[in-house]
């Protein structure tokens, strides 16, 4: 496949999302197996699959562990989208809509802090605030804001934030070579205060989605919490959840 201004899998995704909506791959239709989109693409199944998960994300297909991929709608959904049923997923969204940041600095929890991310006080940690644009379109208006605060002992953070293609916690685990054994995430609705708000190019009070995922290696420790704002209306959160038989 030839090398385009947009990542293979988007590519591959676009192409496939195309052939959907024009008809040609119909709704209860199955997509070929991961190994014949490869070679089909001439590409690896690791691209395969996040060209997947873009689909997914979209709402035109899901996935069935076992079964494959078949399409379930012919339009895409509009706004930013967030679909996964993995740590794996989760971790590998953020290529093609990768974190932007804006400020970096260290902290001391204070008790205030400390209750927010169920840390220690006098914890120390790299706080990292950035903005998330929908596709990577630094030019529109950012669909997110995102607060990380990650391990101090896990500091060379900083020297990859500058470009980011993939979620801080995946590049931490190639920094430090540790495994993402869990990932808590919590829902909920809260109101933009002023400087978020003015971030992300709305009103103060603003209603908005608010998810804090918190990230523990294997043996249990808590190295990232991230706090993630998205006003309404920018954001959708998709699932699908299977009976196990």
């Amino acid at each position: 496949m030839a090398a385009g201004a947009s990542p293979l899998f988007k590519q591959i995704a676009q192409a496939l999302g195309d052939a959907i909506e024009a008809g040609t791959i119909a709704v209860g239709a199955m997509l070929p197996t991961e190994a014949e989109l490869a070679r089909r693409y001439g590409v690896s199944r690791h691209t395969v699959r996040d060209a997947l998960s873009e689909l997914r994300s979209l709402g035109l297909i899901e996935s069935r562990q076992g079964k494959g991929s078949y399409v379930v709608r012919v339009h895409r959904l509009s706004g930013y989208t967030q679909s996964y049923s993995s740590i794996e997923e989760l971790t590998r969204f953020a290529v093609g809509t990768p974190l932007h940041a804006i400020a970096v600095d260290d902290v001391l929890a204070d008790i205030a802090l400390a209750r927010k991310i169920d840390g220690g006080v006098g914890q120390s940690y790299v706080r990292i605030r950035a903005l998330r644009y929908d596709h990577d379109d630094t030019s529109s208006i950012p669909v997110g804001y995102v607060e990380v605060y990650v391990d101090a002992s896990f500091g060379r953070i900083r020297s990859q934030l500058h470009d980011l293609k993939i979620s801080i916690a995946e590049t931490l685990e190639r920094l430090y070579d540790v495994h993402i054994s869990r990932i808590e995430q919590e829902i909920s609705v809260d109101v933009l205060s002023e400087e978020i708000a003015a971030r992300l190019h709305t009103e103060p009070g603003t209603p908005a989605m608010l998810i804090r995922r918190k990230y523990a290696s294997e043996n249990g420790r808590i190295f990232e919490i991230a706090f993630s704002y998205y006003p309404m209306g920018r954001f959708a959160y998709r699932n699908v959840l299977q009976r196990k038989n």
